[in-house]
């Protein structure tokens, strides 16, 4: 679950729609449904992902003008990058 949940958030930051509202909210909802099992898995890496995350996500608001969304995506691929340097492989 946690590769799938860094691959939604590589698809978005490779792939951004206009509209991210839909993105942040299922994303911020992941976090929480699958923290176990994403725990589980990659406990640092998931620890990270819950500290910022879903507070960048919860700032996304529908209809957010391009410069704010980009903001918010740089927040994001900061997360990421701490997520993905501590993964245990």
């Amino acid at each position: 679950m946690f590769e799938k949940i860094m691959n939604y958030i590589k698809d978005f930051l490779n792939n951004t729609p206009e509209d991210i509202y839909d993105f942040s909210d299922k994303l911020e909802g992941f976090l929480i449904i699958h923290y176990d099992e994403m725990y589980r898995e990659q406990p640092q890496a998931t620890k990270i992902l819950n500290e910022e995350v879903p507070d960048i996500c919860a700032s996304a608001e529908p209809g957010m003008k391009s410069e704010e969304i980009e903001e918010l995506k740089q927040k994001l691929e900061i997360e990421y990058n701490k997520a993905f340097k501590a993964l245990i492989i």
